[in-house]
């Protein structure tokens, strides 16, 4: 059903009906129910629609401050940059490969579309991205398990994925995010799960690519690609092995879009 048409319904149901219509119980009953049921949908739809435009303001907000951290990695004579922080426990980490030359934001919409499948293909640490339901067509409900060498326990994360293709022409965002996921894990993570797995917590993940231009900012010669984490991996993962395994994470995150991109842009 369109999402206007199904809003109109549900305000018709709260208001449209005269006590001449009502005129049994029963009748009432489904009718409020109904009524209800709508307005819990569309109070759901609302909560993603205003989370997801926040999350995107902060990844932009991100993204300006992370210049100034201390550079962890850089590679390609300092085209791909990784920088790192900590908050208390808590991780973050930026990547950016400023120009990636031949390859246009466009080549990159088959991986953020099919992200579950391209990201743990690409990424060894991600063993598995497995859809679990839609909000509309705001974000949908993911979860991943991730692998790490032993005695590190495996993680498992459960968050909602926002696609903008298009944010801007030849723009593409996508974010990942556990906010307000408490309903994906209350419905998709199973005991045995619980047992099995450490729950690693992702507050912001995003991929955002731009276009990269020549210096008469006439032509589009490549891409500009930026990724952001920020998250707790649960248990009790020392801060040195972070900062280890963190910026690699990143680098090798990037890296795998740019590889697909690579292909594509091949192939075309």
């Amino acid at each position: 059903m369109f999402p206007m048409m199904h809003n109109f319904i549900c305000i018709v149901l709260l208001f449209g009906c005269s006590n001449s219509v009502v005129e049994s119980a029963p009748f009432l009953t489904s009718l409020v129910s109904a009524a209800s049921t709508c307005v819990d949908e569309m109070t759901v739809n609302s909560d993603g629609k205003s989370i997801g435009t926040n999350l995107e303001k902060r990844v932009i907000r991100l993204f300006d401050e992370a210049a100034s951290l201390p550079l962890s990695l850089s590679r390609e004579d300092g085209n791909i940059e990784v920088r790192t922080k900590f908050e208390g426990q808590l991780y973050m980490s930026f990547a950016e490969a400023k120009v990636v030359k031949n390859q246009p934001p466009n080549v990159f919409r088959g991986f953020l579309q099919n992200f579950n499948k391209h990201f743990s293909d690409a990424t060894p640490m991600i063993k598995e991205v497995r859809h679990l339901e839609h909000d509309g067509n705001i974000r949908e409900g993911i979860k991943a398990f991730m692998g790490f060498p032993p005695p590190i326990s495996d993680r498992v994360m459960v968050h909602w994925k926002y696609l903008r293709l298009d944010r801007k022409k030849d723009e593409h965002l996508i974010i990942l995010s556990e906010e307000g996921n408490e309903k994906l894990l209350e419905n998709h993570l199973s005991k045995e799960e619980r047992k099995k797995y450490v729950l690693a917590r992702t507050f912001l993940c995003a991929f955002w690519i731009k276009p990269a231009w020549n210096s008469n900012k006439n032509e589009i010669i490549g891409s500009n690609i930026k990724y952001v984490y920020s998250g707790d991996v649960g248990g009790s993962i020392p801060q040195q092995i972070q900062r280890w395994i963190g910026p690699r994470t990143a680098l090798d995150s990037v890296k795998s879009v740019i590889v697909f991109g690579k292909k594509t842009a091949t192939k075309e």
